[in-house]
This record gives structure tokens, C-alpha cells and sequence, in this order.
């Protein structure tokens, strides 16, 4: 028996998803998801997975969850979880591939958030398959790309859509992750223009921000305001339907980039997932080098 701990928002919890699928199309092991995180922890929307995609999977017991893993619900707890870790338990703290976790034999605990797509690019064809959104995403949505699509749209003929995502309002709060600058956007912008006609669309949790300092001009882009709380999920599905995408160093935006299934897709990302690197006596020792695939492009942020 294997158990993944499944927390965060949607774009943790697919990579979390992704890393459970392929332990266990690897392994031949019984896995479990723990979704209890969410009835302790605040996160977003809770647990999303199953009312966007056609995912399966198996929820651990409560049980198993006790006997195989800590949780670190406490002082006490936390300590013991992370300085009297049970055997069973397995914490990735270095943020990177690390292949030994598909060897662990016997019952074990995972707990990390596997953010790189080495994990699970073997089965990517399959995980498409099984993330494919099956929640409706709304008519305001269907029509944008239809309007934008059909005759005399915006992308109409051999114009490009691309997506554009924005974070700030989290971001803003810890130095570490404020990385995608102005100077990154319009860097972006412009190499996304290179060889092509492309229409915007724009992502954010502050689009007066973006209106205000995005060389966009009116006529193309289309800044997406409408899709927020319990439907943020259809930013999204927007994004897939691009065919180029300028993503932040965000899950979310990653794998609305991810989920595009054009192999000859344009990806830009920033060169930095993180400003922080990894400490000598630090618990995690987190480089983030891998967030971002090899075959995207990445801008730099400076």
C-alpha cells in the first residue's frame, strides 16, 4: 500500500494526482490519496479534482493514514514529523526529481509536492486522458472562443491565441516568489509575437495591474475577469484551449499550459521559478531547477 497526502490548490493537487498515477502505473502498488488535509487546512476551494475531471482514484482510511504517516497538526506534531519521522514516512525535501521513491518496497506515506513533470512525463498520454475537464465551463467562456474564433474574430485565420497569467496578490506577500517582473512580461510579450499574430488572453488576481502596465492594446486582448471563486477553475480551461502560452511561476498557469495538447505548443516561462535557494542547516533544501520542462522557453526575469 502506498499513500500520496494531497493538499493545496488545483495546481498542487494535479501534481499531486500526476506523481500518485505514476507510482502506481510504475510500481503495480495500491495507492491512496489523503484528502483529509482538507479538513484541517485551509485551501482555496478544497479538494477540486473530481468534479473537473474524470480522475480516478481510491481515498486512504483514516487508519492507514495514522499508522503510516504524521500530520502535523500541532507543535508536537510538527516536530515529530519532521525530526522523529516514522520509516514509512517519506518527505521530499529537495524539490527535484528524485527517481528512489518508485524503489521504496513496503507500506509507505508520501508527502511533498512533486512539482516536475520527470515524475510523470512516461505516462503524459494517459494523464491527458484522465485530466480532461468534464465540468461545464460556463457559456460566457464558450462563447469568448468562439467569438474570437469565428469569421472576423480576432484569431480568425492564422492569428495565435495566447494565454498570459499574472500572480500577484499571494506572491506580493513573500519576496521569494515575486520573480515575474514587468520586464518579464514584456520580454515574453514580445518573443510571443516573434513569427506570428497573437490574440491575449489575460489572467490575474489583479488585471488593473496588468491593464495598466501589459503592452496590450485594446484590439488584442481580452482581459478575463469574470471567472472567480468556486468557477476560478475556468481560467483554466481557457488557458488550454491556447495554443501559445507567457505562464507566472504558478501551478495553476503551469498546467493550464500543460493541459494543451498541441505538441507544437509555445510555452514561456520565467528562468527563476523561486528567488530562494536552498540553505546549509535548512530542513528543505528546495532548488525549484526543474519546475519548468525542457521544452518551454524560459525568459529572463531581470
Amino acid at each position: 500500500m502506498k499513500i500520496v497526502r494531497v493538499s493545496g490548490g488545483l495546481g498542487n493537487q494535479l501534481f499531486q494526482y500526476a506523481f500518485a498515477r505514476a507510482l502506481e502505473l510504475r510500481t503495480g502498488d495500491e495507492v491512496f490519496l489523503d484528502l483529509s488535509t482538507y479538513g484541517y487546512e485551509a485551501a482555496h476551494n478544497g479538494f477540486e479534482l473530481d468534479r473537473l475531471f474524470p480522475v480516478s482514484y481510491k481515498a486512504a482510511a483514516e487508519k492507514d493514514i495514522i499508522r503510516l504517516g504524521t500530520r502535523p497538526q500541532g507543535p508536537l506534531s510538527q516536530l515529530r514529523r519532521k525530526f522523529f519521522t516514522k520509516r514509512t514516512h517519506h518527505i521530499d525535501r529537495l524539490f527535484r526529481f528524485d527517481p528512489e521513491v518508485f524503489g521504496l518496497k513496503g507500506d509507505r506515506y508520501f508527502e511533498g509536492w512533486w512539482q516536475t513533470e520527470r515524475y510523470f512525463a512516461p505516462c503524459a498520454d494517459r494523464l491527458r486522458e484522465e485530466l480532461r475537464f468534464i465540468a461545464d465551463p460556463g457559456e460566457r467562456n464558450v462563447a469568448l472562443l468562439r467569438d474570437i474564433a469565428g469569421a472576423g474574430g480576432p484569431v480568425a485565420g492564422d492569428h495565435t491565441l495566447v494565454s498570459v497569467h499574472v500572480r500577484r496578490g499571494d506572491a506580493l506577500k513573500n519576496p521569494d516568489t515575486w520573480v515575474c517582473t514587468e520586464a518579464y512580461y514584456q520580454r515574453a510579450l514580445n518573443r510571443a509575437r516573434e513569427g506570428r499574430k497573437p490574440y491575449f488572453l489575460v489572467f490575474s488576481d489583479d488585471l488593473a495591474w496588468c491593464r495598466e502596465h501589459l503592452d496590450l492594446s485594446p484590439d488584442e486582448a481580452t482581459f478575463v475577469d469574470w471567472n472567480r471563486g468556486a468557477e476560478s477553475w475556468r481560467d483554466m480551461w481557457l488557458m488550454s484551449r491556447c495554443s501559445a502560452h507567457i505562464v507566472a511561476n504558478s501551478t495553476f498557469s503551469w498546467w493550464g499550459a500543460w493541459l494543451d495538447p498541441s505538441p507544437d505548443k509555445l510555452v514561456l516561462a520565467p528562468e527563476r521559478w523561486s528567488l530562494a535557494r536552498p540553505q546549509p542547516f535548512a530542513y528543505y533544501r528546495y532548488s525549484f531547477d526543474e519546475v519548468v520542462p525542457e521544452s518551454w522557453i524560459r525568459i529572463p526575469v531581470e
